[in-house]
């Protein structure tokens, strides 16, 4: 398998402690699981030298969110905080606000966080404009030339909305099968069914690992 691509760009999404370890506060279950090959991937990044960009949960006590779900990943708790495994330096966090200025030399960091407090990444004012300047659009019928590779949790929501919201810009996704979990394993089974309908690619953390190990 080959990603197919010149431009390899992994997108890690909520790998926080409240969601991947038991008794975090809105635990995925078996979610500890994947952490094995969610640190080959970003191991493999590292190495390759391919951008990791995270989506993070940073809620306020008062977000509209939390009436729906359990009090998680509250701003500044340990919940919050990325796996380490899940990460890379140097490390750039981009606030869920407006007016937030994206550094003019973004290759300077190996990982970009993107904050959020709903579901959808692409809620974060800023998330288009880092996609505007890592991976600029390109009109359909074309598919732009660049490959996201989808990975973390929960399959049937956060993931779900990143890999949707990245095929509705016109990008090429791949989805990394045994680095997702879902809360509802038949709903998390669904959502991979749509979206490779839609047109991602489903792959294996170690079809990953092989083809940045021979496009170096």
């Amino acid at each position: 398998m080959s990603l197919a691509s010149p431009k390899t760009i992994f997108w890690e999404v909520d790998v926080q402690a409240d969601f991947m370890l038991p008794g975090g506060n809105l635990y995925v279950p078996s979610a500890e699981t994947i952490i094995a090959n969610i640190r080959l991937l970003v191991d493999a990044a590292r190495q390759a030298r391919v951008l990791l960009i995270s989506s993070a949960d940073a809620h306020n006590p008062d977000d509209f969110e939390l009436r729906e779900w359990p009090a998680h990943c509250l701003k500044g708790t340990r919940g919050a905080e990325l796996l380490p495994e899940a990460c890379a330096e140097p490390r750039l966090i981009i606030p869920n606000q407006k007016g937030f200025v994206l550094p003019h030399k973004l290759e300077a960091y190996r990982q970009v966080t993107l904050e959020k407090n709903t579901i959808d990444v692409f809620d974060n004012p800023n998330t288009d404009a880092l996609l505007a300047r890592i991976a600029p659009p390109v009109p359909p019928p074309s598919r732009r030339s660049s490959q996201f590779v989808v990975f973390g949790v929960a399959t049937e929501y956060c993931v779900r909305c990143t890999g949707a919201g990245l095929l509705r810009r016109n990008h090429s996704v791949a989805v990394v099968t045994d680095a997702v979990r879902a809360i509802n394993q038949e709903k998390g089974k669904q959502v991979l069914d749509t979206l490779h309908s839609l047109g991602a690619r489903l792959v294996s953390t170690e079809d990953v690992v092989a083809s940045l190990s021979t496009s170096q």
